[in-house]
């Protein structure tokens, strides 16, 4: 029986030097586009980052997802619980860009961010999730009516939202919080960040004399959250509605975002289980320079010399 291919993309914003780095060979079978909410803010959006992308020169049978930004166009961080105006528009820009691009999905987040690590509980936890089902229902809506799959993905207890800041999440860190969403609507689907994953099973694990008293907390609410405490066995959870997967390595609370091969996960033992159930794996290894994806190339070289090895097998 033959295996669908998981296919290797690379991650950018749709801005003219990432595009063209990310399109350099080895051409890489996709990208996931995170549109920053200045890209959905500046005069004529649709029309720039459409052109712009169309520009890059994409080879046929390119695959293209949009990610919807951490910041609403209004300035708040995005917020999942939040069923507003502000909210429906930052996801109607981002539908409406993967539409005009040919987008195959779009990616929302999800959280409930929050300053305080206090509020942090489950009765907050079970509440928010409740809370996130409106507007879960009109993102997934609007993705249906554009011929988009609707994604949601995990975050990590601590969330650097690539500002340096710390905010924190009742919901999206352990698996039962993805089943519950995607149970509650059948077809969205979910973009499992193993990298966000780790860091959750290392709060998990983590003591409280190693943890600072400010972030306290975080590690106990994390511990109370059932679930598995291994990466493999994580990732094996949400196997069923995983269909991309963001791939970058993690070490400790807050080290995110590391090349394939430099944190404390065996990212192949890991991955190669997905392979062929998940569609899409997306290099989204924090580089140095965001215009040059030196460690997404290396992880889009791991990952290609592991599908290939996983081929050879059967």
């Amino acid at each position: 029986m033959d295996v669908p291919t998981t296919r290797v993309l690379l991650k950018a914003r749709p801005v003219l030097a990432q595009l063209a780095d990310r399109l350099a060979p080895p051409v890489p079978e996709g990208l996931e586009l995170y549109l920053d909410r200045h890209d959905l803010l500046i005069d004529d959006w649709l029309k720039r980052v459409q052109g712009d992308t169309a520009a890059a020169g994409a080879p046929p049978n390119f695959t293209w997802i949009v990610e919807a930004p951490i910041r609403t166009l209004g300035g708040a961080l995005f917020d999942l619980t939040v069923d507003d105006a502000d909210h429906r528009a930052t996801i109607q820009r981002v539908v409406e860009v993967g539409a005009a691009i040919g987008a195959i999905a779009a990616n929302i987040h999800v959280v409930a961010p929050t300053l305080d690590a206090d509020t942090l509980t489950d009765g907050r936890r079970l509440q928010k999730l409740d809370e996130a089902r409106p507007l879960l229902e009109y993102y997934a809506d609007a993705c249906q009516k554009r011929g988009l799959v609707p994604q949601i993905e995990n975050v990590p207890p601590v969330g650097r939202m690539r500002e340096a800041a710390f905010v924190y999440s009742p919901i999206g860190l352990a698996c039962d919080d993805l089943l519950f969403l995607t149970d509650a609507r059948s077809d969205v689907r979910v973009t499992l960040d193993v990298s966000h994953a780790a860091l959750f099973l290392n709060w998990r694990k983590a003591p409280d004399p190693q943890v600072g008293d400010h972030v306290r907390p975080v590690a106990r609410f994390c511990r109370a959250r059932s679930g598995p405490d291994d990466l493999a066995s994580y990732t094996q959870t949400l196997a069923g509605v995983a269909a991309t997967v963001h791939v970058s390595n993690a070490s400790g609370l807050l080290g995110e975002g590391l090349p394939y091969g430099a944190g404390e996960e065996d990212l192949d033992h890991v991955l190669s289980p997905l392979l062929g159930t998940a569609r899409f794996f997306v290099t989204e290894t924090i580089e140095e320079d965001p215009e040059r994806a030196n460690k997404m190339r290396d992880a889009q070289r791991r990952l290609l010399a592991l599908r290939t090895a996983r081929g050879a097998s059967r």
